[in-house]
């Protein structure tokens, strides 16, 4: 005898809504979830000699190379920040939105085959990505503070806040940024090919507009209103404040930057849920 509708474990239907994220798969298939973030870390690095060691090499030898070029040779300001930390920690953030986002702009493309062989929600990768990306942040963090607590020791003039306890929410907030932005490129990438090599240049863009490599302060003051709907300017100048105690940081570039992250979420999540019903017929 034939089952009611409700003893099924699964009912395929023929029209889905236009905004449907599939949640409960996504936690029916949380184990699964779970491999592609062992996946991404254990395959990142695998058959190098230094292995995940590079995920403390690459941010000390970037932050060396920035204070070479910004702070030696450009002399840009750091507004009292030690050199180091100034460029570390800004170059840990911009790092780990940049993952976020690269990795989500390609998800359709470089997992066609396996959407194509099995279904489990497509939500499933780029959410693994960013939980894998989240642990190499919080190593990349581990570093920094190691390198914090030496320069406090030393004496340098750095007054960190009570808010270091809200700086979860920044990486929260830069995730969700990232996560989106990637979601609505991955989106738009199976249709326009061209947004693969126009990636590099938004990246370079984006960052240069963000304080990541220079303090806010060096920026006129007519400028700051437009570049307070940039969210990571208001992720890095408030993280350094809680770091710090020195920032160009007020509540506009936060509330502003907020908006900003709630719409690309929005609108990523949305370009998803459509393309995904029909991105193996273009790619």
């Amino acid at each position: 005898m034939m089952k009611n509708n409700q003893d099924w474990d699964y009912i395929i239907t023929s029209k889905r809504p236009w905004f449907n994220l599939e949640l409960k798969n996504i936690w029916i298939y949380r184990d699964l979830i779970s491999f592609f973030i062992r996946r991404d870390l254990l395959t990142e690095y695998k058959q190098t000699i230094l292995g995940v060691l590079y995920y403390i090499i690459n941010p000390v030898f970037s932050t060396l190379i920035k204070i070479i070029i910004f702070s030696k040779i450009a002399k840009l300001s750091t507004d009292g920040i030690p050199d180091f930390l100034f460029y570390l920690s800004g170059g840990i953030l911009w790092s780990y939105f940049a993952k976020c986002k690269g990795i989500g702009t390609g998800v359709f493309l470089s997992n066609k085959e396996l959407y194509s062989q099995v279904y489990f929600p497509r939500l499933a990768i780029p959410i693994a990505n960013n939980i894998s990306e989240l642990i190499r942040l919080s190593i990349q963090m581990l570093l920094f503070f190691g390198f914090y607590i030496y320069f406090k020791i030393s004496g340098s003039d750095i007054y960190p806040s009570l808010g270091l306890i809200l700086l979860p929410f920044l990486f929260l907030q830069c995730s969700l940024l990232g996560f989106g932005f990637g979601l609505m490129l991955s989106s738009l990438t199976t249709r326009y090919r061209d947004l693969n090599f126009l990636g590099g240049y938004i990246n370079s863009f984006w960052m240069y507009a963000s304080p990541i490599v220079y303090p806010l302060s060096v920026i006129p003051e007519k400028w700051h209103y437009i570049l307070s709907f940039n969210p990571m300017v208001g992720v890095v100048e408030l993280s350094r404040y809680f770091l710090f105690g020195q920032s160009s940081f007020n509540i506009e570039q936060l509330t502003n930057g907020m908006v900003t992250t709630f719409i690309i979420l929005i609108i990523g999540l949305s370009l998803f849920s459509r393309t995904e019903k029909f991105f193996l017929d273009t790619v």
